[in-house]
């Protein structure tokens, strides 16, 4: 596992601890200002209230008394001073120097001479002296006091949580993401069996570890599939050309007649014909599978079936007297690949004719309802048992009986990967005799 301060989880984590962070101490900052300035306010009202009662009793009595008596008689947190015009100390209390004129932070001096911090309003009077009323800032101060401290440890636990949080996320979300880099490093090295665990919750991670395994399940399945084929196709390849090679030692052994020598070559022929048509098969099988989706057109399958049966009816009825049916609904069009529709259609009578007995009937249908329109060749020979009905859709699968008559058993492996390919499927099943094969392809109303 990486270390926390380079994973991509810490900084997550830490930049989103930090953000929070610094909008709380925004927030705790701009309350604290927003209450300050409304003490400050309330101080100044207070001094501007004072000061004009000052004046009002300076108009009866003089200035320097009103001053005097206050200094003496008010209220202990308001402090009065009036200066001559040269700074002289007239009534009030002492100050430490002189302000300058309007509001100013000054400092009184108490009896035994210590500072004390006063808000204060100093103005000229009519005289040319300065007269000075201010108030103690002591809930100011007390708020300065307090709340500095209170919100500093505030913000320093936030910071911490913050921190802690970054560790503990990216802690977990390493965990997470350490289980899927685990399992991919274990299928790099050739365990092909593994798969992300689940941790049961039903969130993302497991939403994602479900889909990764998936992708897994399919790539093992194609992979197996893929080792299936080469060894099928290595198998029943095999004989083929074994016999090409006996056929042409034998045309090389000795003195063979121009006749003789022709027939060997005739055979090799029909042995490389053969191996090509087995080719032929897989790569068909290949390239339908490869597409996404083969339907390009709109075609009229009614029209395709039919066309399919007047073709395969007299070679039913000529080949082994067998009886040919057909119950095609007219008018049905889906959107596909004639072509391909076409093969899937030859494949499935091919293979009708080809394991069904002399005098066994054939039929080929298509009916349709709102949603499918469903293709379906049966015949009365001998069946398929149920249990060997999806084995026979693999590639290279052929039932026992079946190893004598021609074929590498891909015939209805491209039926399956046509139907597939136009998001349909192929079913078989029991036609009382015999067996019916049932390819069911979705419709879409023009």
């Amino acid at each position: 596992m990486p270390k926390l301060p380079s994973s991509t989880a810490f900084r997550f984590a830490a930049y989103y601890s930090a953000t929070f962070t610094l909008l709380i101490l925004a927030l705790g900052t701009a309350m604290y200002w927003a209450i300050r300035q409304e003490l400050r306010y309330d101080l100044d009202q207070r001094v501007l209230t004072e000061r004009a009662a000052v004046q009002r009793e300076a108009a009866v009595i003089g200035l320097a008394r009103v001053i005097s008596e206050r200094a003496r008689h008010g209220q202990g947190d308001m402090r009065y001073a009036l200066l001559d015009g040269s700074g002289k100390e007239l009534a009030g209390r002492a100050i430490v120097s002189v302000p300058k004129l309007g509001w100013v932070d000054m400092y009184f001096l108490k009896n035994n001479g210590e500072r004390d911090a006063t808000r204060a309003f100093a103005m000229r009077t009519t005289d040319g002296g300065t007269m000075i009323v201010g108030a103690d800032p002591e809930a100011i101060e007390e708020l300065d006091e307090r709340m500095i401290p209170m919100f500093a440890l505030a913000f320093g636990l936030i910071a911490a949580i913050g921190i802690s949080g970054a560790f503990l996320l990216s802690g977990a979300l390493g965990r997470r993401l350490d289980s899927i880099t685990r399992t991919a490093h274990a299928i790099i090295d050739g365990d092909l069996s593994r798969r992300v665990p689940l941790s049961g919750s039903g969130d993302e991670f497991d939403r994602l570890s479900a889909t990764l395994n998936q992708m897994l399940d399919r790539i093992s399945a194609l992979l197996g599939n893929l080792r299936q084929v080469s060894g099928d196709v290595a198998h029943d390849l095999r004989t083929p050309i074994t016999r090409l090679r006996q056929k042409l030692d034998l045309a090389l052994a000795g003195d063979r007649s121009e006749p003789e020598l022709r027939a060997a070559m005739r055979h090799a022929v029909a042995q490389t014909e053969d191996i090509l048509d087995l080719f032929g098969a897989i790569l068909s099988i290949s390239e339908v599978e490869a597409g996404p989706s083969i339907g390009t057109q709109w075609i009229d399958l009614s029209a395709l079936v039919t066309d399919m049966a007047d073709i395969y009816q007299p070679v039913a009825e000529e080949d082994g007297n067998r009886p040919f049916e057909r119950d095609i609904v007219r008018g049905i069009s889906i959107k596909g690949n004639r072509g391909l529709l076409a093969q899937l259609s030859t494949n499935l009578l091919d293979n009708a004719l080809r394991h069904t007995p002399a005098g066994a009937g054939l039929s080929i249908g298509l009916a349709a309802d709102d949603e499918t329109a469903t293709i379906s060749v049966a015949d009365r020979g001998p069946g398929i048992p149920e249990d060997q009905r999806e084995q026979v859709l693999a590639r290279f699968a052929r039932l026992e009986r079946s190893r004598t008559t021609p074929g590498h058993g891909l015939g209805l492996s491209l039926v399956a990967a046509i139907a597939k390919g136009h998001g349909g499927n192929i079913r078989l099943v029991d036609n009382h005799p015999g067996v019916k094969a049932m390819v069911t392809l979705p419709r879409r109303v023009q």
